[in-house]
């Protein structure tokens, strides 16, 4: 299982990116804006509705579940906190709610297959900025059971 490294890099996130993270650390769930005109979810924030331009948007705590989309093996790291973690799989999730994202899978690479089913876990790293982590179902569910 792949886990953070202590001493890593923390980016500076601002704007809308920084109300995302600040609403994940806070709470250890994952929000993204809903349009109260539309309905639609997106991700990443915006000012606007991408589906209908609307300036009503919302936060809105996702479901937590979702499936792989694609994934990348990183046998690289520029950050020398995580040379320890390599490879490591950055994955893309398609949440329940139809807006993907973007994060580190947290169980064996073998496992990864597109459609993979997944838990998006959030790990606060301070007051401004979280982690998200990808599980596999079958792994928690045999952790859980």
């Amino acid at each position: 299982m792949t886990e953070r490294p202590v001493d890593v890099y923390q980016p500076k996130s601002f704007g809308l990116d920084m109300d995302f993270y600040l609403r994940a650390a806070a709470s250890g769930q994952v929000h993204v804006q809903q349009c109260e005109t539309c309905a639609n979810f997106q991700h990443p924030p915006r000012f606007l509705c991408s589906a209908c331009a609307s300036k009503h948007l919302n936060w809105q705590a996702i479901q937590g579940a979702g499936t792989v989309y694609s994934w990348s093996l990183s046998h690289f790291t520029i950050d020398s906190a995580w040379t320890d973690s390599l490879p490591y799989a950055t994955v893309v999730v398609e949440s329940l709610e139809g807006v993907r994202f973007v994060g580190t899978f947290s169980g064996p690479q073998n496992d990864l297959t597109i459609g993979l089913p997944v838990n998006i876990r959030v790990e606060s790293i301070g007051k401004n900025f979280a982690y998200i982590w990808f599980d596999s179902i079958s792994e928690t569910s045999k952790e859980n059971g």
